[in-house]
């Protein structure tokens, strides 16, 4: 039996989803014991095969331990949680970082984690989007008292992570569920980004990499629909990349998100609103934050041009990402029904009048 323990703000979901498995759980926190029945006893001596902790920005967990181990975690969260992105950190004893993958499925060596020179210790980064934090609110809400997108708010941290405890609190004593989670979605609708206001476009690569797309102004965010359309101006010039077009002083971006989507479009437009073009990404769930807009990219994207033409590319980069073991065919497979879906909603018409999304309804 593989002992884990685990700390952090997917404690309880992932303890059920482990106990559900076969797992031990080693070391619970006081919460943990109290939720689940564990009973008080001289456990501190034994030591955990696996480690599990929030990372720093509570966007998934690091799990570190033996090679076998972190197979058998592998193959329960990738069962489990659709989205999930497995990518692996290399432990040296200077701390150093390093990415290197190798082309195996199903198996740690596809990840290719390295182990600390002559001991045996591996550690692995797991990011949790959207689909997957919404699974672990419901394993979670089979143990305790748990509000609609409570893996959301945590990852939110700050006053929405303390208005939540508020919220399952009240929860627990008997409170009705649609007050309470009526009080809590009022309040942390006051902390998103208003029209007018200035946020930023987190794009993180399945490898990985982030990158700040550059502050936007948000000209739009309709509450009942989730959409939200930012206004992004250039003053440099360049080349878009994908649609491998002319990036002139004075253009400008228009970008249509919608909270929960898989994609999102960017349409580009000259200094005097002559369309340039748009790129459609295909990405996890959008997820708005009080400082901007998070997804990670799934690489696959669609590009349209003025003349009509509409093309999907770096499709073979999302396939390279299941063949590494970064992320599961599930993933690939809803991505590739996005891609579909999108290539069945263009029209080339509404791309080139676009820009009428900034004015005012």
């Amino acid at each position: 039996m593989v002992g884990v323990r685990i700390r952090g703000i997917y404690s309880t979901a992932l303890t059920k989803l482990l106990l559900d498995h076969g797992f031990e759980i080693v070391q619970p926190s006081e919460v943990i014991k109290k939720r689940f029945g564990f009973p008080d006893s001289e456990e501190a001596e034994i030591q955990p095969s696996l480690n599990v902790h929030s990372r720093v920005d509570r966007q998934g967990v690091i799990i570190s331990g033996d090679e076998a181990s972190l197979e058998k975690i592998i193959q329960v969260l990738r069962s489990d949680l659709d989205d999930a992105i497995f990518r692996n950190l290399l432990v040296t004893p200077l701390q150093a970082n390093s990415w290197g993958f190798m082309k195996s499925e199903n198996s740690l060596r596809s990840l290719s984690i390295q182990s600390l020179e002559g001991g045996s210790l591996y550690r692995l980064d797991v990011e949790f989007p959207s689909l997957s934090k919404t699974r672990l609110d419901e394993i979670r809400a089979s143990v305790t008292p748990t509000v609609t997108g409570h893996h959301y708010y945590k990852a939110c941290g700050g006053r929405i992570s303390f208005l939540v405890d508020i919220a399952e609190r009240m929860l627990g004593e008997g409170c009705p569920r649609s007050e309470v989670e009526s009080l809590l979605q009022e309040n942390v609708w006051s902390m998103l980004p208003r029209e007018r206001s200035r946020i930023s476009i987190s794009h993180i690569k399945i490898w990985g990499q982030k990158f700040n797309l550059g502050l936007a102004e948000v000209a739009k965010f309709q509450r009942r629909s989730g959409k939200l359309i930012l206004l992004r101006r250039f003053f440099k010039k360049g080349i878009y990349d994908g649609l491998q077009v002319s990036k002139d002083e004075g253009d400008f971006a228009v970008s249509e998100f919608t909270i929960g989507s898989l994609s999102f479009r960017t349409r580009y437009f000259s200094r005097d609103s002559s369309y340039k073009g748009t790129y459609i990404n295909i990405n996890t769930p959008v997820e708005v934050y009080p400082s901007g807009v998070r997804y990670v990219d799934l690489e696959v994207d669609v590009c349209v041009w003025p003349d009509g033409r509409i093309k999907t590319i770096d499709d073979e980069k999302l396939e390279e990402a299941v063949s590494l073991g970064l992320i599961s065919e599930k993933l690939a497979e809803i991505s590739k029904r996005e891609v579909e879906k999108v290539l069945n909603s263009i029209s080339l018409e509404e791309e080139r009048d676009a820009y009428n999304l900034l004015q005012t309804t």
